[in-house]
């Protein structure tokens, strides 16, 4: 078992819009809702996150996601608790470059704790995959074509039930917010921490692809009367 409390796994360019960003995958976790889980931190590399979300250089990390701050949406994300402090870490030069992936054997990893993974390339992602015990993952960038390699890591982020179709459509599974948590559809289930307050730790069914329900859930965070359904 791995020591650091974190690791860099990726410096670069964006796959979202070519600007600087880090991946940090911290390896400890108080979160109530996920449990103990190794958590990826996608940020802009020479911005902090608290002052990306104002330029709009945060668009490196999010895409075009509609919950971001600067588009005025409903993101949980506080980004001056975690995400601040994970890069000011990183800026101390505090996590060592992971430079073999084997320190995340048999965790369970949770891609995006901030940051969409479809801005890190896809080798990066197979390759912690592939270590890892189990992980979750979700995406806005679904609606590019170019990103459809990740539907065997990420569920589809998504905000209406017609975008829920669409996505489903091609391919994808789900994982959609919504005001009204009792509208659901046919292949939809509520996330079961909400039913039955089981940690994503033990769910495991947030895994990208395969033949589980899809899952939805209330939006929540203190920006969520933000929230606008997608047509």
């Amino acid at each position: 078992m791995s020591k650091e409390k974190g690791y860099v796994v990726y410096e670069g360019p964006s796959m979202l819009n070519g600007e600087p960003i880090v991946a940090v995958v911290t390896m400890k976790s108080s979160n109530v809702k996920t449990g103990d889980m190794a958590s990826m931190w996608i940020l802009s590399a020479d911005e902090k996150p608290t002052d990306a979300t104002k330029s709009g250089s945060d668009a490196a990390v999010c895409g075009m996601c509609p919950h971001r701050h600067h588009l005025g949406g409903s993101c949980y994300v506080v980004l001056f608790q975690a995400p601040l402090n994970v890069y000011k870490t990183y800026k101390r030069g505090s996590y060592p470059i992971a430079t073999d992936m084997s320190v995340f054997n048999d965790r369970l990893i949770r891609f995006g704790a901030y940051g969409d993974p479809a801005a890190l390339p896809i080798d990066i992602l197979n390759n912690i995959k592939s270590r890892a015990k189990n992980h979750t993952s979700y995406t806005h960038q679904w609606k590019n074509a170019d990103k459809d390699i990740l539907k065997n890591i990420s569920m589809a982020s998504v905000d209406s039930q017609v975008e829920a179709l669409e996505a489903q459509k091609n391919g994808w599974r789900t994982f959609r917010v919504t005001n009204n948590i009792k509208d659901l559809m046919p292949n939809e289930i509520v996330c079961p921490n909400t039913t039955s307050n089981i940690q994503c730790a033990d769910c495991k069914l947030c895994s990208g692809a395969g033949k589980a329900k899809n899952i939805v859930i209330e939006v929540h965070g203190n920006k969520k009367s933000k929230f606008v359904e997608q047509k």
